[in-house]
């Protein structure tokens, strides 16, 4: 038996990944796709295959010569693409002796390849397209006698629509209807063959595995399938067959993507990154290598089972899906709510400050993939100029001047946080959504955004969070302990509790900045009107940060940021009103 893999295409539809990266060497399970195909075709019995190359050919084909495949190899470089059927008319003199498998390089597929070679032997039709009942890809008319009429997708009387796999044997004959040279589509040249009379055959299969690799998504299924039987394997500790249930989870900010994946009452986690096709840290390789540092040192995260770098999978387990925000929301509005409220936020206090101190400890900073450490640069960047652009530009159109009468204090701001800062392993992200509450037990989430900085910054994102908005009472008290449980760790001569303090009120300042700014990007740009309805409170607390506490309210080089904000404040009122929306009580009372 022969075969030819058409490996010669762009990939277009997984750009910009292909641009560094073939499709066919895509891995899947760590191994590239055309050598999963290569190797099932001879496990089949073929001895013979041809590869046709094209897009990044020098890569496709240096991995092939470093392969023992124990079969002859042919690669032919098409130096303008011929199209899969020019593809086949370019290798007429390597099947010229007899019936050759043609097969994409992008599928992945359980197909019996024997099985489909001796049907189409036994039919002596000049050529048998394996089918199957896909809706997605239905397109091709088959009859009741398994012959094939059309690939318009009309369906007819007495005809059925099925999908074509993208594997097919073929006879010699074909080469009748191909000129040399020529550039065409092997659909075409079916056509032609059946408008000359001939009669190309389909053979159908079912309750087998098949998946086109195409596309970012598809290509996240095919990886998905391949790991998830493995994961759940060693995790519970037996063999897991059949399907396996994946349901979408709800989102939050990120455009990373969840699901749970169950069988027979078990779960796990799957996050996705996307893909990342070249050697640079991505958010992927941050998830992991911080992820795994932090449960060396004891902290609380979900434990990771198992990942695929290229892909952006990540499986973990499973922690249900009890948030903070939902838990203190839900406590009754008397002593006894606020009580366990508090006590709640004590125990998380303490793990913060834990992973502040103990993470610190061997954290190697080229794990974090958007910056080593929060510096100024990462204040004025990522901060204050996406509090201008994000929210005071794009969310309430203040486009005059904003950024430019704000810069001598932003700078003002950065030194303030920076000269107050205990330096720790900073989380960055540190609210109630990213701090999940199972049987009692705390977990730390979204933690690949980890580097070294204030540890009064997650302290304020904890106490400042507008998805909970404590009151201020409780924020205060909080913060005493915050401030007793660091003394503990670091030692209670090396603390000085005014200096931790207005280092917290400025990085409170910071953060609801950089909230904003999130909010507004989220709800504009992303499409996601659900953050919408924090920002009166966030931009409550920021004007509150700034008017009102002595540590920061009679910081003359803040006086500009106050301003704004408190013009903001206005902007804000009457485009609500304007859209018939009324925060609860006045915007300056929230806090």
């Amino acid at each position: 038996m022969k075969a030819l893999v058409l490996s010669a295409g762009f990939g277009t539809r997984l750009n910009p990944h292909t641009h560094k990266i073939p499709k066919p060497l895509f891995p899947v399970g760590g191994r590239p796709i055309i050598d999963i195909i290569i190797r099932r075709l001879v496990r089949a019995g073929v001895t013979d295959i041809a590869v046709n190359l094209h897009h990044l050919a020098n890569t496709i084909e240096s991995f092939l010569k470093n392969q023992h495949y124990g079969v002859d190899i042919t690669i032919r470089y098409e130096p303008v693409l011929l199209g899969t059927g020019g593809a086949v008319g370019n290798f007429s003199d390597f099947f010229s002796d007899g019936p050759f498998i043609v097969i994409n390089s992008d599928v992945l597929t359980d197909i019996d390849i024997q099985k489909i070679y001796g049907a189409h032997v036994s039919r002596k039709y000049p050529a048998t397209l394996v089918m199957h009942d896909y809706p997605l890809f239905n397109k091709v008319s088959v009859d009741t006698d398994g012959l094939i009429h059309c690939f318009s997708g009309r369906e007819k009387p007495g005809r059925k629509l099925l999908a074509f796999t993208g594997i097919s044997v073929i006879d010699p004959a074909i080469y009748r209807f191909i000129s040399p040279g020529e550039a065409c589509c092997i659909i075409d040249i079916y056509r032609r063959m059946i408008r000359s009379g001939e009669k190309i055959a389909a053979h159908t299969v079912s309750g087998h595995y098949w998946n086109d690799l195409g596309t970012p998504e598809r290509f996240r299924d095919a990886v998905a399938d391949h790991m998830t039987p493995v994961v759940f394997e060693k995790v519970y500790g037996n063999a897991f067959t059949g399907p396996l249930q994946r349901l979408k989870l709800a989102g939050d900010g990120s455009d990373r993507k969840w699901y749970r994946v169950e069988k027979d009452g078990k779960t796990i986690i799957m996050a996705d990154h996307g893909i990342h096709a070249d050697a640079s840290t991505a958010q992927v390789d941050a998830f992991i290598a911080i992820g795994r540092h932090l449960a060396e040192h004891g902290i609380p995260v979900p434990e990771i089972l198992d990942m695929d770098r290229f892909s952006g999978l990540v499986f973990m387990q499973d922690l249900g899906d009890t948030l903070l925000q939902e838990v203190v929301s839900n406590q009754p509005d008397s002593k006894n709510g606020a009580e366990k409220t508090l006590a709640h936020y004590r125990r998380i206090i303490d793990i913060l400050v834990e992973m502040s101190v103990r993470g610190k400890n061997g954290f190697d900073t080229t794990w974090a993939y958007e910056g080593a450490s929060y510096d100024r640069k990462m204040i004025l960047e990522k901060e204050c100029r996406y509090f201008t652009e994000c929210f005071l530009k794009g969310y309430l159109g203040f486009w005059a001047n904003s950024e430019s009468a704000l810069a001598g204090a932003f700078e003002h701001l950065a030194d303030a946080i920076l000269d107050n800062a205990y330096t720790g392993l900073m989380h960055r992200d540190f609210q109630s959504r990213n701090i999940m509450v199972k049987k009692d037990r705390y977990y730390i989430i979204d933690f690949q955004g980890a580097r070294l900085g204030p540890f009064q910054y997650d302290l304020a994102s904890l106490l400042a969070d507008p998805y909970v908005n404590l009151n201020r009472e409780m924020r205060e008290s909080l913060l005493v302990h915050a401030a007793d449980v660091m003394k503990n760790q670091i030692g209670r001569g090396d603390l000085d509790t005014s200096r931790f303090v207005i280092g917290y009120r400025y990085c409170c300042i910071s953060r609801l900045m950089q909230a904003l700014g999130a909010y507004g990007f989220l709800s504009r740009v992303k499409k996601k009107p659900r953050f919408e309805k924090y920002i009166p409170i966030a931009l409550a607390g920021l004007s509150f940060e700034l008017e009102a506490l002595p540590d920061t309210c009679a910081d003359t080089g803040l006086a500009p940021l106050a301003e704004i904000v408190s013009n903001a404040m206005i902007r804000l009122e009457a485009n609500m009103a304007k859209r018939g929306l009324t925060a609860t009580g006045s915007l300056r009372e929230t806090c």
